[in-house]
């Protein structure tokens, strides 16, 4: 179980969910004036209290869940997604998005990378993009990591050129998959309801117009450790709890710890939430077990990742002419 720090454990879970359920509707029947709401489920935590709380919220009949697998998704996550909806009473839809993500050369694009690194590369094969984390030294650059077809990993340097290009493929999937959310909710007259946390929106861990493209935003206000307390108030099965978040995008499963933020959830949502109340670095040290230079370094790594990406919490920019 992911800890969380005293500081930001909810104090009245309950009340904190009725002044959720209650933005949702209102959000959904007055503000945008629709019939029900759209989510996509992954099988992942996150999703899976957006599916909690809108079935709380508006009842269960008005939400369609979207189940949208490719051929690299773990198989476990469909299962898993379905597992939900069936406690939700949710009726979904899968749909394999593989061809889709073909016809943008997806896969195509990202293999012959792949292949130029590794030469040994095959269908057996899997395989993930990892930026080591510059708090222990390192200089950050990316790496592939290749797990062959006989279990041996290769861990194997990359330009920024070929990290681009495949986080860029990558990220095609999520858009596919936003707009596969809104086909859906437009030919119902439905919200799309979105899925991201505090902390993934102020580090920038979210794709633009992709998974980052929803019209009501519930979990936007919750550290992922609230979500996670949250996840045990509402009786979650310990799978869905005690599995890593990730974001599954990779044949080679990651986790969002190892791939993005360098630390567990719980120092992440520590050194937010100091920075956030103007915590000083005494502070922080005497309530956890980091010392004065590891949290000089992490205050530091949090202000390089939310300047690098404010502009993807911002609208389009526009032009503003006078006279």
């Amino acid at each position: 179980m992911v800890e969380i720090s005293e500081l930001i454990k909810i104090k009245n879970i309950q009340t904190k969910i009725d002044q959720i359920t209650e933005f949702i509707k209102k959000e959904v029947f007055e503000i945008y004036q629709k019939k029900g709401v759209v989510i996509g489920l992954s099988g992942g935590i996150d999703s899976t209290i957006t599916a909690a709380l809108c079935s709380k919220s508006i009842g269960s009949e008005k939400i369609l869940g979207l189940i949208l697998p490719e051929k690299e998704s773990d198989p476990n996550s469909e299962n898993l997604a379905q597992q939900i909806a069936n406690k939700y009473n949710i009726e979904t839809k899968t749909i394999d998005i593989t061809n889709i993500l073909e016809s943008f050369g997806v896969y195509e694009n990202k293999e012959k990378i792949v292949k130029e690194k590794f030469s040994n590369f095959n269908e057996e094969c899997k395989y993930r993009v990892v930026v080591p984390s510059k708090l222990e030294n390192n200089i950050g650059m990316p790496l592939l990591e290749v797990l062959d077809d006989k279990n041996v990993l290769h861990k194997l340097k990359i330009s920024s050129f070929d990290f681009l290009n495949l986080t860029a493929a990558t990220s095609i999937k999520h858009r596919v998959r936003m707009t596969m959310l809104y086909n859906y909710a437009e030919k119902n007259n439905f919200a799309v309801i979105g899925t991201t946390n505090k902390t993934e929106y102020l580090q920038g861990y979210f794709v633009k117009y992709g998974d980052g493209g929803s019209d009501i935003e519930p979990l936007v206000h919750l550290y992922k450790t609230q979500i996670y307390q949250i996840s045990k108030f509402f009786k979650l099965p310990e799978k869905i709890i005690n599995q890593d978040a990730s974001p599954d995008v990779w044949s080679f499963k990651t986790n969002d710890e190892e791939f993005f933020y360098a630390v567990p959830y719980s120092v992440v949502d520590l050194i937010l939430y100091a920075r956030e109340n103007n915590l000083s670095i005494n502070e922080i040290s005497k309530i956890s077990s980091l010392s004065t230079e590891k949290i000089e370094k992490l205050i530091q790594f949090q202000n390089q990742k939310q300047n690098k990406s404010q502009t993807m919490r911002e609208n389009p920019h526009s032009i503003k002419l006078e006279g």
